[in-house]
């Protein structure tokens, strides 16, 4: 079914820091909209403003058949319950419930990290790839995995930024060494302000300090980015995909964080496939258009 043919959806994306929402018709973005998740202000606020953005869209857009709701954490798509976040630190939010009674809309849900992994795949950089490996680095790290050219949709899969990298740092999931101590976004930021004694307020301003010369932006970022190449180089070696699509706001960096990537790929790698490695197609609106494929799907 071509995008002109679909009907329209919502697709609400919920991350650590933003609700993106959109008015969808496939892959076409008609409208956006963005409500802060204010994690600070507990879980159930969280909880509390993914329901004002999903009421909020569906009477500013009444057409809509049907809307999609994905989340970070454990996501149970046959109950409908965000089971666990440590980053938001919600827990058994029955989203599909309550987003339904609150809009008398059909919901779709799942995993914002795989409902982009799914955009990717059908209207993305990952078109045309049986097997391919989705990885936003933003507030968390986690993996989309698709094998031939299915969608693996366990709750607990893709959980890449556990993966033991022997950072130094605390994790926020209690675990000492994780990817995601090193490598998200917030990482970066508070481990360069803490090494430079800087009051920086975002990773990209680390990233430009480092291109600036900057020599403790340059060690941190450099730390950062070998954490995210070791970890693919592993991932590469259990399950050999086509294609590796970086999404989230670190991947904005570009080249500042493929090449070097790459680099170390060409230090690790014999006899293996060696992956395509690209930036997301869809960008940051990759979950929010998994989020609307989503709800479509759940009224068919």
């Amino acid at each position: 079914m071509s995008s002109s043919n679909q009907e329209l959806t919502i697709g609400l994306d919920v991350g650590g820091t933003e609700i993106k929402a959109g008015l969808l018709r496939g892959s076409e973005i008609i409208a956006t909209r963005r409500w802060a998740t204010e994690r600070e202000q507990g879980p159930d606020h969280a909880v509390g403003q993914v329901l004002l953005a999903a009421k909020s869209m569906s009477q500013e857009f009444p057409d809509a058949i049907a809307v999609g709701v994905v989340v970070p954490g454990v996501v149970n798509t046959t109950t409908g319950v965000a089971e666990y976040s440590e980053n938001i630190g919600w827990k058994n939010v029955p989203f599909v419930k309550l987003v339904n009674e609150l809009t008398g809309l059909t919901v779709g849900f799942g995993h914002d990290v795989r409902a982009g992994g799914v955009a990717e795949t059908m209207y993305g950089a990952g078109k045309g790839f049986s097997n391919s490996f989705f990885m936003p680095i933003g507030t968390g790290i986690a993996g989309a995995i698709v094998l031939n050219g299915e969608l693996f949709d366990d709750p607990y899969a893709g959980e890449i930024g556990h993966l033991d990298v022997n950072s130094g740092y605390m994790c926020a999931c209690g675990v000492m060494g994780c990817l995601e101590s090193i490598s998200t976004g917030p990482s970066i930021l508070r481990i360069f302000n803490e090494k430079s004694g800087s009051q920086l307020t975002s990773a990209s301003q680390v990233v430009e300090e480092a291109k600036m010369g900057n020599s403790i932006a340059q060690e941190v970022w450099k730390q950062s980015v070998e954490a995210i190449g070791f970890t693919l180089a592993s991932y590469i070696n259990i399950l050999a995909p086509e294609i590796i699509i970086l999404g989230g706001g670190v991947s904005k960096a570009g080249d500042a964080l493929l090449v070097p990537i790459e680099k170390y790929l060409d230090t690790r790698l014999t006899f293996q496939r060696r992956p395509k490695l690209v930036v997301a197609e869809l960008g940051d609106h990759a979950g929010m258009i998994g989020a609307g494929i989503f709800g479509l799907r759940a009224t068919q």
